[in-house]
């Protein structure tokens, strides 16, 4: 047997040990890396903050309806149309929510089937996943986006609006989100009945944004507290 052969056995060997034993936690990382979407909440502190614009809202909110009941239609619209701006800024709270709003603004972007226009965003939105805590959910997010762009580039088949959907996914807390987006649909709608059929807003037509602030309020309110303990 050639001496170099002798020489270097013991270190292949060893070579091969060793990526026998790395390679299975290469394909454990891999598969825990699909961490569970919507559990990316905000810190005790933001919560707290995101509480803070709901409550701001919640009060416009009864405001406008306190107008309407008083046939005061120009303040009814005026309030209600208040409690978007602040609605808004809740849904904006932490590092994880400010990237997704990114998402939702490069999806809303698409006004055709030419991707170059987007993916002069995707430098940007990188930045801002690397950005957050290096963690599965982060990974995740990273990956789908990833994914996306690679679609929008034509290197893999898909939709990549659905990629970018799931990555957004990754980077909202369900609890809050959730009810939140649901009071910002609901204010959308009585935006547009308020501004186009003042007369037929009705105090019932806040039932449902009024219902969707409040489960919004106790989940920030319950987490804000469990994170305290």
């Amino acid at each position: 047997m050639p001496q170099h052969f002798k020489a270097t056995n013991p270190y292949l060997f060893s070579l091969l040990i060793l990526l026998i034993s790395f390679l299975p936690l290469q394909m454990v990382y891999a598969d825990t890396t699909g961490s569970s979407p919507g559990g990316y909440c905000p810190s005790a502190n933001i919560l707290l903050i995101s509480a803070e614009d709901l409550s701001s809202s919640l009060a416009l909110i009864m405001r406008s309806r306190a107008a309407q009941a008083k046939g005061n239609f120009t303040e009814m619209a005026s309030t209600l149309i208040a409690s978007g701006a602040t609605l808004q800024q809740a849904a904006s709270r932490g590092a994880g929510a400010r990237t997704a709003v990114l998402i939702d603004s490069i999806i809303l972007a698409k006004i055709d089937e030419d991707y170059d226009q987007l993916l002069t965003w995707f430098p940007l939105l990188h930045s801002a996943i690397l950005s957050l805590p290096n963690d599965m959910a982060q990974g995740s997010a990273e990956s789908a986006v990833g994914n996306a762009e690679a679609i929008m580039k034509e290197k893999q088949t898909g939709n990549p609006l659905d990629q970018l959907r799931k990555a957004r996914h990754f980077l909202t807390c369900d609890g809050l989100n959730l009810p939140l987006q649901e009071a910002i649909d609901e204010q959308s709608k009585l935006v547009y009945k308020a501004e186009h059929k003042s007369t037929s807003v009705v105090p019932k037509d806040y039932d449902k944004i009024i219902t969707s602030l409040h489960n919004a309020m106790t989940f920030t309110l319950k987490q804000g507290d469990k994170e305290k303990q």
